[in-house]
């Protein structure tokens, strides 16, 4: 192993005991790694639940703890961990794990990620006004999920599922306060807030 570190929840101030753990396994390029014997030798029979790929686990332990592996060489460090990793064991410095990451990061449509966030807030708006809350909640999450491609890192908002319209007001308030959303767009939001 090159590097073993945590990313996500785990390695921020917002970790949480019900929190699941995100590992990432940096291994050398020739090293082949099967994803169920290493699941079988870290949890042997606490193991309830494992769902594999080709280089990662998904891990649900009887004591309902649930863990994310991914073993995988540096070239292939997903950017996705790069705001949040830490490296706690290994040669390779987070850094170096990082930079290997953000190479990987493919610039997003962004046009069409702001036109999705735009579409999805018209669709809460217009499920609020129906009474489809649990609706609006989702289409809410789909606005997040867009802002998360756009930005490379998830948001910070603590959001209230049980009030959606302040959820989407949030949401919307923290979008075009990081993003130029053109005319257009800008006139749609505006229109939902007032």
């Amino acid at each position: 192993m090159r590097a073993v570190a945590v990313f996500g929840s785990l390695s921020t101030d917002r970790w949480h005991e019900l929190s699941d753990v995100d590992l990432d396994v940096v291994i050398a390029d020739d090293v082949v790694v099967n994803p169920a014997d290493e699941v079988a030798a870290l949890f042997g029979g606490r193991t309830a639940i494992a769902l594999y790929r080709a280089d990662s686990a998904d891990v649900v332990i009887d004591s309902l703890e649930e863990v994310s592996i991914r073993w995988h060489p540096l070239g292939t460090t997903s950017p996705n961990i790069a705001s949040s990793v830490r490296v706690f064991h290994g040669e390779l410095a987070a850094d170096e794990v990082v930079a290997a990451g953000e190479a990987n990061r493919a610039e997003p449509d962004r046009e069409r990620l702001l036109d999705a966030f735009v579409r999805d807030a018209v669709g809460a708006w217009k499920m609020l006004r129906r009474g489809r809350s649990w609706d609006a909640v989702a289409a809410v999450q789909r606005m997040r999920d867009s802002l998360v491609v756009l930005r490379g890192r998830r948001d910070t908002l603590l959001l209230d599922p049980a009030d959606p319209a302040t959820a989407l007001a949030e949401v919307i308030r923290e979008a075009v306060n990081s993003f130029e959303f053109g005319v257009r767009r800008t006139d749609l939001l505006d229109r939902l807030r007032h």
